[in-house]
């Protein structure tokens, strides 16, 4: 008798099948898990980035509040901002990728910070009422 055609010869095919099919399920969750978690880690990551960013500024406006709007346009303090944000992605284990498109503005009320980590665009700021003051 030919294995496939005996019973037994199909059912080993069949548990075969089933276990391959069982293998491709767990690594496949697997990796949709290790990258759920991966993203998780660039999202917080990227957020304690751009609140250092936004902690600079606000050393830089506590030195001199009537200067929000200079402070904002300089590019000395897009650079700290910068500065800041990097070191702590790389506190927080991101390598391989820079903090980019650093960008200080007033908006409204508000100085704030803007960056691009991992391909992510995170926000921070606080209320600086020079901003809105012409």
């Amino acid at each position: 008798m030919d294995a496939l055609t005996d019973e037994r010869g199909q059912a080993h095919f069949i548990v075969v099948l089933a276990l391959a099919i069982g293998v491709i399920a767990v690594v496949g969750l697997r990796a949709w898990q290790d990258r759920i978690v991966r993203d998780a880690h660039d999202q917080r990551a990227g957020e304690a980035a751009v609140e250092a960013a936004a902690q600079s500024l606000a050393d830089a406006y506590a030195a001199e509040p009537d200067l929000a709007r200079r402070i904002a346009s300089d590019p000395r303090s897009a650079e700290a901002a910068r500065v800041a944000a990097a070191e702590l992605a790389r506190a927080n284990g991101v390598t391989g990728v820079e903090v980019e498109n650093v960008s200080v503005r007033c908006v409204g009320s508000r100085l704030e910070a803007e960056l691009v980590l991992s391909g992510h665009t995170h926000r921070a700021g606080f209320t600086a009422p020079e901003c809105s003051q012409p």
